[in-house]
């Protein structure tokens, strides 16, 4: 007679279980409300993301408090987008742009927005006086077709001076708006890694354009840098997969399944012909770099690399060697020979403290060497500074700035290929070359800053003993993650993860000139080259 004691040595009662299981789950699915429903974002595969705008001028001091907004289908089931209250005042909301929320809903036709207003308020020469509220609410009419896999964004405009009737009622005049197509030359290119989307701002008004939903936990982003036909890359950290966006729609074109590795979280386009690209994508979870043809979106080679690799750059076309005034004319030819057919990958190895450095044949597609460089603790980023031949890596948990010298990699030499920066100072998270103006920024993560650093290394001993290496800072939001410059050198650009938005910080005057609200738990960004 045969014994079943335990589960183990039980496969009857074990099927059992895993077929009630999952009865359980149908019954219940059957059994919730169509509101219930609603409250499960991951159901559903589109999104709508909301945004709030005041006016370029406004003379009326007027404050209202936005209790909630809905959206209303074409049969009319009504959703909330919003319902935490939500204070907005005329002149602090003047000529910018705030985030009120975003919801995943069913596919379909939309017709309405519902605004819940609870109390409004005008102030005239330091009096304050409470407004009469609209008695039907506040409904404004939209034409929007959600459809499957796509976010779409709705922008509320307000006119803040036209909302007061006979001096007494609020009756607030409003305008919406969906998404409108811009040049993808001046977009720039957010990942919200809480939201699954990705945030599309232009950067001739700083203002949001777009929202493209993408995969779960968007975290590395990269642009496609050759070719005709403009791509955005996007790395999901949650689904294991790469998003392509194509920026003249700025709709998802694809989507690559990263099959030889675990948890992407950076990545990097290099082009390796005129029409010809290669996508490169850190996978932290794996300590694998994954190499990708761009054309065909299929996985060429998996890389092994050291543990935790956090960020990846490859070297930039070899076009910008010309007029380099740091490198001295042997470095010069010996990097231009080796890009006829080379080119290198940098990855950083959080938890190995480590960089590698990919040799890639560009005609083979496939990786021909990898050299493993020993950093300070906890690397996190990384900046490639061509004209000068170096690379600069960040280092968390140390006060110490790592400098790779490039020609040495080239030559095979690893002994002294690497120095450093010394007293920078600890939580740096990012890091710029500005070879222009002779200067490093990098990103403090705590308290959030951006520090102006002299890139003298510990050889300069002359420079280093009589200049100290930090020249200013720059205050930005609550815990920065990452950061980029323009392609005209003007602006750098900085993802606040603490605080859902991203500091503008004018170079000349080194001060933070705007605010722009994105999705939730912002992380990588990035925008096209000129």
């Amino acid at each position: 007679m045969m014994r079943y004691n335990t589960i183990k040595n039980n496969p009857v009662p074990r099927f059992w279980f895993s077929t009630l299981a999952i009865l359980s789950f149908i019954l219940l699915q059957g059994c919730m409300t169509t509101e219930e429903l609603a409250s499960q974002p991951q159901l559903y595969k589109c999104q709508v993301s909301l945004f709030f705008s005041g006016p370029l001028t406004v003379v009326r001091d007027i404050t209202f408090e936005l209790a909630a907004v809905s959206i209303v289908a074409e049969d009319g089931t009504s959703r909330e987008v919003i319902s935490n209250p939500i204070s907005i005042n005329s002149n602090d909301i003047k000529n910018r742009q705030i985030f009120l929320g975003e919801r995943s809903l069913p596919e379909g036709k939309y017709e309405k927005l519902r605004l819940v207003i609870k109390e409004a308020s005008i102030s005239k020469k330091g009096k304050l006086s409470h407004l009469a509220l609209p008695p039907d609410g506040v409904e404004l009419g939209i034409n929007v077709s959600l459809r499957r896999n796509q976010s779409t964004t709705l922008f509320l405009n307000w006119n803040a001076d036209a909302s007061v009737q006979e001096d007494y009622l609020f009756n607030p005049v409003f305008t919406v708006k969906s998404q409108v197509p811009e040049l993808s030359s001046l977009l720039i290119y957010v990942t919200n890694e809480n939201s699954d989307n990705v945030s599309v701002i232009n950067r001739q008004d700083g203002e949001i354009a777009a929202t493209v939903l993408v995969g779960k936990k968007p975290r590395g982003i990269a642009t496609s840098i050759k070719g005709e036909h403009l791509k955005v890359y996007v790395a999901n950290s949650g689904s294991n997969s790469v998003s392509v966006i194509d920026p003249t729609t700025n709709k998802i074109e694809n989507e690559i399944p990263i099959r030889f590795g675990r948890q992407p979280e950076a990545i990097a386009v290099a082009g390796i012909s005129s029409d010809k690209e290669l996508i490169f994508v850190a996978n932290y979870g794996s300590n694998t770099v994954s190499m990708v043809d761009a054309s065909t979106y299929q996985e060429l080679e998996k890389i092994d690399v050291g543990r935790g690799p956090i960020a990846i750059a490859v070297d930039p076309p070899v076009e910008n060697l010309s007029g380099s005034r740091f490198l001295n004319f042997d470095d010069l030819n010996l990097l231009r020979s080796y890009r006829e057919r080379f080119f290198n990958v940098y990855v950083v190895n959080q938890n190995s403290n480590s960089v590698s450095v990919l040799r890639i044949d560009a005609i083979a597609k496939k990786s021909v060497e990898v050299i493993n460089l020993s950093v300070e603790w906890r690397p996190v980023a990384l900046s490639v500074d061509y004209q000068r031949g170096r690379i600069y890596v960040a280092n968390y948990d140390s006060d110490k700035l790592s400098v790779i010298d490039i020609p040495k990699t080239v030559k095979g030499i690893t002994t002294d290929a690497v120095s450093t920066i010394n007293n920078v100072g600890f939580s740096i998270i990012g890091v710029i070359a500005d070879p222009a103006f002779d200067r490093l920024y990098l990103l403090k993560d705590s308290p959030g800053e951006v520090l102006i650093i002299r890139p003298f290394t510990e050889s300069a001993d002359t420079l280093r003993t009589v200049m100290p290496p930090v020249l200013g800072s720059i205050a930005v939001g609550s815990s920065p993650r990452s950061f980029v410059m323009d392609p005209e050198a003007r602006k750098l650009y900085v993802v606040n993860r603490g605080s859902d938005n991203i500091s503008v910080i004018d170079k000349t005057t080194k001060k933070e000139e705007q605010i722009i609200p994105v999705g939730r738990t912002p992380y990588g960004i990035s925008f096209f080259q000129k």
